[in-house]
């Protein structure tokens, strides 16, 4: 498991906005792209209705999200915090 977070951590560009880390970590956002219900997709076009400017960042985040490369990487110590964050949103504790 932590191997597919660090590989896909590695794909998220060095000028990638936080506002598409940020979806990166998000429970709904990650169950809407890998496992989407009504409810989810509703939620989520009312939120890119609203917010428009949101979509190619949520665009960005997808394409991270289905294993899609981005050539350059984000700063080690970005990558460890990101790492980090969606280890703890997942509830998993790895040495």
């Amino acid at each position: 498991m932590r191997l597919v977070i660090k590989q896909t951590i590695k794909k998220v560009s060095s000028t990638t906005d936080k506002r598409v880390i940020d979806l990166l970590v998000n429970d709904d956002f990650i169950n809407y792209v890998i496992n989407p219900n009504l409810i989810l997709v509703e939620m989520w076009d009312e939120f890119f209705d609203a917010h428009p400017a949101m979509i190619p960042v949520a665009e960005e985040a997808k394409a991270i999200l289905q294993g899609q490369t981005i050539s350059n990487p984000i700063p080690l110590q970005e990558q460890e915090e990101l790492e980090a964050s969606i280890l703890k949103k997942c509830g998993l504790h790895i040495d």
